[in-house]
């Protein structure tokens, strides 16, 4: 009876250590395998406030706006 309480102990330490050590490799942050992860950022040629260059207004003399009022 006493060895078996024991097995059962270590078995269930291991399970938990297993768990722990797959949920730390799930947590760790992936590779930057994702295209764009990084994006030109510019400023409003108006305000002068910073905004990703594929969210920008492009006006006529060819700077960039953050919205077509300011563009105006």
């Amino acid at each position: 009876m006493k060895f078996l309480i024991w097995a059962l102990v270590i078995y269930l330490a291991w399970r938990w250590y297993e768990t722990k050590k797959l949920k730390a490799s799930d947590a760790a942050p992936p590779a930057a395998t994702t295209e764009g992860a990084t994006e030109t950022m510019v400023a409003c040629a108006q305000c002068g406030i910073h905004l990703p260059l594929s969210e920008a207004v492009r006006g006529i003399d060819s700077r960039h706006y953050c919205c077509d009022a300011h563009r105006a």
